[in-house]
């Protein structure tokens, strides 16, 4: 069958959903997608259009040079494609559209922009402005189709490449929202579960370039990336007569993954371990899904009941020795890492931190956290001395590779294809905001300048800023160590777009599986970490997964709890825990959640953990919460405690709304940020009392999105166990302020507890 043929059968189902109406209405009335031929609609498809109404929703940012409904060889001057892939095309002339592409259909429309008109490779060769014995390469690439304000001009919508996708890990099947044109990753009957997370892989020949600001190849252009080589996709490849002329292709996906997590742990403890399941495994980490309403190469984590599992060998626990003596300062096993001297990066050649608090005993689990006649957590994981189970999460690394045997001998491509950089990585609890425009409001004119080295003790990174090779340690490795930029993000070939001015795009709320997304990596990292391998002469810094925690929530704690240490995928709980978190340096709220989210209100702590309640002892209030030692996240994933129902909710804007409304509050308080605990922080509905009144009292009104926090002044020496639960701590509450701030707006209105009015505070910034 012709790729018109399932085009036109896409259109007609479409159609009467509101589909022809639409892009009539789009159009000036110039294309009808309900043809009674393929040769009618194709010849409507290719025809110029009248007009296009770029005001209408969803258009906005569809790019200017487009004429026609498809533009051969580009899917984003293509108004059908743009139509079928955006997520911000969800309303129709009349209302709301009523259904919408399925992952399939978009893929046929993609494949009939580039294979309507079926390019020569010597046609391609020429495109892409090669010469002599210069030739074509099979590049694997992660890809998705973005609107403008997400891709690497920022001046249409389009497609964005790189050579490195994410997954993420989850205890349900992977579900496609078909108006999102994406994945989500809650489900709608269980707050507790999550939806695996896939990323979308496509094979491009290819060619080399160097990094050029101008033609925004990569996406957030590094210093060195005029002198480094960025594979940029020229010509999509897929299955059929169309895509090549005078050739048939039929493309084979396969991939490959492992966890090597207890293996490097074990190795680490001097032991010789197999590389076998447990230590090290293959199975049930990824695999690409068949279902005939979803495109080809779509990789997606598999589902297990549980986030973690228990280390089992033939039945058995399978355990390491806690050593005497064990140096940790979380009441973990921390294998640390060493500095490479020539970079001060951080090489992690076994997890940052395993979980050592299961304690083993003729196969007897006990928790050595949880022990009421010795309550020091602390101390018992120092002592060691004692077998502790290991624990499997179901991340890893690997790649995704193509073979194309129509291809074989044909002298414009390269024999050897690319391999794709592929990683199943933990949660993302933040899908709705991005690594990517956190780190770039971070230096914007919305941050004031002289706050920008106040917010974060670590500065937001997203993974596309890193320039290593891929895990070069890996069973079978297919990458080249001097690859720096596999995680890159780059656009499509071709002239840039020329517009002077970025257009209106809604942000996707989705999934996205590429690595500007995603964190970078530092301490150990969220989605990736880094080790070295000898090569020849000198050590090559590659990435890695096995680098983080084992397993990945006994790492994901230290991550929450110092300052957002990964901003937008780590939830900031340095409110909803003891201050005495190990590292005063990083312990004051950055990102705040709210009260709901932590549990203080409602049932649904994001991490199992319920937020701090204030108590009265003897006429002095306390916050009483959970000790930083005690939580154990390994323990709430077991129990499958985990949501994201309320944080996935959380937007970019707001996120940045809410980092903003902290620092203007600790720039108002004037005081050193680690010497004060957030109590409450909640977003106020414009009718509240409390603000009505902080209005009246100023004379001041708040315009903007209003948020309430209290804080009191707190410190490790102040630090109390609680007389009820030794797993708990009390925190005197003195030195009470509550403050309403507009972060927008820049105002903060003040209020002691020993005082009845409001102030208006300036702002010294």
């Amino acid at each position: 069958m012709a790729l018109i043929d399932d085009v036109k059968t896409a259109c007609d189902r479409l159609a009467p959903l509101g589909w022809r109406d639409l892009l009539r209405r789009v159009t000036a009335n110039s294309l009808d997608i309900r043809q009674s031929t393929t040769n009618a609609l194709q010849n409507a498809l290719l025809a110029p259009l009248n007009s296009i109404d770029r005001s209408f929703a969803g258009f906005t940012d569809f790019a200017a040079g487009g004429t026609h409904a498809i533009a051969p060889g580009s899917p984003a001057t293509s108004l059908l494609y743009h139509a079928f892939a955006s997520p911000a095309v969800v309303q129709g002339a009349n209302g709301p559209l009523a259904g919408f592409p399925t992952l399939r259909e978009i893929e046929i429309v993609e494949n009939f922009v580039f294979g309507v008109q079926p390019p020569t490779l010597a046609a391609l060769r020429q495109r892409a402005g090669l010469t002599g014995s210069q030739r074509l390469s099979i590049v694997v690439f992660a890809y998705e189709y973005r609107p403008a304000g997400d891709t690497c001009s920022r001046l249409q919508a389009d497609l964005a490449f790189s050579r490195t996708g994410i997954s993420r890990i989850g205890t349900r099947n992977a579900r496609y929202n078909p108006e999102r044109r994406g994945f989500d990753s809650e489900t709608a009957d269980d707050p507790f579960a999550f939806q695996v997370c896939p990323a979308r892989y496509g094979a491009f020949l290819s060619v080399r370039r160097k990094g050029s600001a101008q033609n925004f190849v990569p996406m957030r252009f590094q210093t060195g990336d005029g002198t480094r080589d960025f594979w940029i996709p020229v010509h999509k490849l897929f299955d059929g007569a169309e895509c090549i002329q005078g050739l048939n292709l039929q493309l084979q996906f396969s991939a490959f993954h492992y966890n090597d997590k207890i293996r490097r742990v074990q190795l680490f403890l001097k032991k010789s371990p197999p590389a076998t399941a447990p230590f090290q495994f293959t199975d049930g980490i990824a695999s690409f899904l068949n279902d005939p309403d979803f495109c080809q190469g779509l990789l997606s984590a598999m589902p297990h009941p549980r986030l973690v599992e228990e280390a089992r060998q033939n039945g058995a626990f399978v355990t390491f020795h806690v050593p005497k003596n064990n140096q940790s300062g979380f009441a973990a096993l921390e294998p640390g890492a060493a500095t490479d001297p020539a970079t001060g990066a951080e090489i992690r050649p076994a997890p940052a931190y395993v979980h050592a608090r299961t304690k083993v005993t003729n196969g007897v689990l006990t928790d050595v956290g949880n022990d009421p006649a010795h309550p020091d957590v602390l101390a018992n994981v120092r002592a060691g001395d004692y077998d502790a189970l290991h624990y499997v999460d179901f991340t890893g690394d690997g790649h995704v590779v193509v073979d194309v045997p129509a291809l074989a001998g044909q002298s414009a491509v390269d024999p050897q294809s690319l391999p794709a950089y592929s990683l199943v990585a933990a949660p993302d609890f933040f899908p709705s905001s991005g690594q990517r425009e956190l780190s770039e409001w971070s230096i914007s004119p919305a941050v004031p300048s002289s706050l920008r080295r106040k917010i974060w003790g670590v500065d937001p990174a997203p993974l596309c800023d890193i320039r290593l090779p891929a895990n070069l340690q890996m069973p079978g490795n297919r990458f080249d160590p001097n690859e720096l930029t596999v995680t890159t993000v780059v656009p499509l070939f071709g002239p840039a777009p020329t517009v002077a001015n970025q257009p209106v795009s809604k942000d996707a709320v989705r999934h996205s599986g590429l690595p500007d997304d995603a964190a970078g990596v530092f301490a150990p990292g969220w989605d990736v970490s880094t080790d070295k391998v000898r090569k020849g002469v000198k050590n090559i810094l590659h990435l890695a997964a096995y680098g983080l925690g084992s397993p990945f929530p006994e790492d994901s704690k230290l991550c929450a709890a110092l300052s957002t240490f990964w901003a937008t995928v780590a939830p900031d709980v340095t409110r909803g825990m003891s201050i005495n978190t190990g590292n005063p340096g990083l312990r004051h709220t950055v990102a705040p959640l709210t009260d709901e989210e932590i549990g203080q209100i409602g049932a649904l702590p994001w991490d199992g953990n319920a937020g701090p309640t204030v108590i009265t002892i003897n006429g002095q209030q306390f916050a009483e919460c959970a000790s930083f030692l005690h939580v154990d996240y390994v323990r709430e994933a077991l129990r499958g405690r985990f949501t994201s129902r309320l944080t996935a909710r959380v937007t970019a804007d707001e996120y940045e709304r809410r980092v903003l409304a902290m620092a203007f509050i600790y720039a108002v308080l004037a005081s050193n940020p680690n010497g004060r605990f957030v109590l409450s922080f909640l977003r106020v509905q414009p009718g509240d009392p409390e603000l009505q009144q902080a209005q009246i009292d100023t004379s001041t009104v708040l315009p903007g999105t209003v948020y309430r926090a209290r804080l009191f002044t707190a410190s490790d020496a102040t630090e109390l166990p609680s007389p009820t639960d030794f797993r708990k701590r009390l925190l005197p509450i003195r030195d009470e302020r509550f403050l309403l701030v507009d972060p927008i707006n820049r105002i903060v209105l003040d209020r002691p507890a020993a005082q009845k009015f409001w102030a208006k505070r300036a702002l010294n910034v």
